[in-house]
């Protein structure tokens, strides 16, 4: 297993980078983990996002995968991937699984720090999202989200400095809030090694709402890239 980049493993704030509902993040993610051993950990999750989740997600799901198969008896195409990116996007994100894991095995606390605002805005809409009429759509083309895509964006910036994702006024105004709760949590925290969990976007930070916090910023597909 590679070594942590001593910048990594020094800091007392890291933050690491990952792409949302892809396995293989979520594999480097648990050796992260592992070798790392953070005192405190943060992730880019709401806890309103959490509890929408834990009480509508198997319901939903049982209902996306009941109206694929309508469409699919009915001869319909039905693109299996994007199927797959609809129920992940439903479920409990698979980085909070491992980390809550994580967490209760070596009795560190995890804080959910993301908008709660922002969480409830994008899933007010979820009964319309898996109507059939709309799951028709989704389920005939390809998933909104490429994780190939996405690693390709992320080394562009990492490796070459080329930022062409955009970075949104939601984002700034989220990680203003991310970056505050963790500063208190800091205070509360004082002289422990924080991890902070991320969608890699948020790493660009072009209005450095993170510096004062002094992070060591990494893509985890990358253990060795440090910025």
């Amino acid at each position: 297993m590679a070594r942590l980049h001593p910048a990594c493993a020094e800091n007392q704030f890291v933050m690491l980078g990952i792409i949302h509902r892809d396995a293989e993040g979520e594999r480097l993610l648990s050796g992260w983990l592992e070798q790392s051993r953070p005192a405190v950990i943060t992730l880019e999750f709401s806890p309103f996002g959490l509890d929408f989740r834990k009480a509508n997600a198997a319901l939903l799901k049982s209902r996306v995968c009941r109206i694929a198969d309508e469409l699919s008896a009915e001869g319909r195409q039905v693109n299996e991937e994007a199927v797959k990116s609809v129920l992940s996007f439903i479920d409990v994100p698979a980085e909070f699984n491992i980390l809550s894991a994580y967490a209760a095995r070596c009795k560190v606390p995890l804080f959910l720090i993301d908008v709660d605002y922002f969480s409830y805005v994008k899933l007010k809409d979820i009964e319309r999202l898996v109507a059939k009429e709309n799951l028709e759509k989704l389920v005939a083309a390809p998933p909104a989200t490429d994780v190939r895509h996405e690693k390709t964006l992320a080394r562009l910036f990492f490796e070459k400095g080329v930022n062409i994702v955009g970075y949104t006024d939601e984002m700034r105004v989220r990680d203003r809030f991310m970056r505050d709760k963790i500063a208190l949590l800091r205070k509360n925290y004082t002289g422990s090694r924080f991890l902070h969990v991320c969608g890699w976007q948020h790493l660009s930070d072009p209005h450095h709402l993170y510096q004062e916090l002094n992070p060591t910023k990494v893509f985890i597909y990358d253990k060795t890239l440090c910025i």
